[in-house]
């Protein structure tokens, strides 16, 4: 069998660096603050996005992470019109701003303090988000190697990095080659050896969730339940940077498969993200209820 620490050898060279990102709901963090929902910066006199609040980072506060801002308040909005959300569900999964499914408002130089802008909206039809990510936010930095899932058609891996595919092939037919000869050996040894048979379906559910690539995060690699849509539209194709990814998927060692949550991940080309400009982005909704 072949054993994680192989695919993330056989995957080094799609290693990405990124910012993971964990909830702190005992926190109540101030207006201008890396948040979760809740209260949000908005200037004196200026008009509330008529959208639910998701998320918002202050890039004075997260780690360097190359390409990224250093400073500037970055917030995330999501549509609460009716028809709009029953789109995300039952239509197509991504979409660029200008489609108004989303929002993002970037300033430039937030103020130390200023008064909080109320959460409010005509009808909450998101609201079930702050029960999975409400609060603060503490980061981590990291590195990733390309997500991995499986398909029809085989493994399946994230825009720019097809071609471990068949690296992947190849390590799990060798070890299957060397699986059927110690088969043959008369003095086979019995002792477990971990790793991953893909024709086990608990193997195969452990093996999506170990390289799913969840949660949330600044940069690195999106998470995927099928082959990434970008490949499928060139016009997409140029929004190669994973800018933020709001992820509810929380993997359960008991239940590796539950994977069935909202995730939603916002891309954007390098060229803008260097020059801090984001009212040209591309959203990709996942979601398998």
């Amino acid at each position: 069998m072949v054993t994680k620490e192989q695919i993330t050898a056989a995957c080094e060279s799609t290693k990405l660096p990124c910012i993971h990102i964990a909830p702190t709901p005992d926190e109540t963090p101030g207006p201008t603050v890396s948040k979760f929902g809740g209260e949000f910066y908005l200037p004196a006199g200026a008009k509330a996005p008529d959208m639910e609040f998701l998320a918002q980072i202050n890039f004075a506060q997260v780690p360097h992470l190359e390409g990224f801002p250093e400073k500037g308040l970055l917030q995330f909005f999501l549509t609460t019109e009716e028809s709009a959300v029953e789109v995300f569900f039952d239509e197509a999964v991504s979409w660029k701003q200008p489609a108004g499914f989303f929002k993002t408002i970037f300033y430039p130089e937030p103020p130390a303090d200023a008064a909080a802008q109320e959460n409010a909206v005509p009808e909450n039809r998101w609201g079930f988000l702050q029960d999975f990510a409400a609060g603060g936010m503490r980061f981590q930095p990291g590195e990733e190697i390309a997500t991995i899932t499986l398909g029809d058609m085989g493994f399946l891996t994230d825009m720019g990095f097809e071609e471990v595919s068949e690296t992947l092939n190849a390590l799990f037919m060798a070890a299957e080659d060397e699986d059927e000869a110690d088969e043959d050996e008369d003095d086979e040894d019995d002792e477990a050896y971990e790793g991953y048979d893909l024709s086990l379906c608990d193997d195969t559910d452990q093996f999506c969730q170990d390289f799913g690539n969840w949660g949330f995060k600044l940069g690195g690699h999106p998470s995927l339940r099928s082959s990434d849509c970008r490949l499928d539209d060139e016009s997409f194709q140029a929004y190669s940077v994973l800018l933020f990814q709001y992820d509810l998927t929380v993997p359960d060692p008991e239940n590796p498969m539950d994977l069935e949550q909202d995730t939603f991940c916002f891309f954007i080309k390098p060229e803008d993200l260097k020059a801090s400009r984001f009212d040209d982005i591309l959203m990709i909704h996942h979601n398998y209820y």
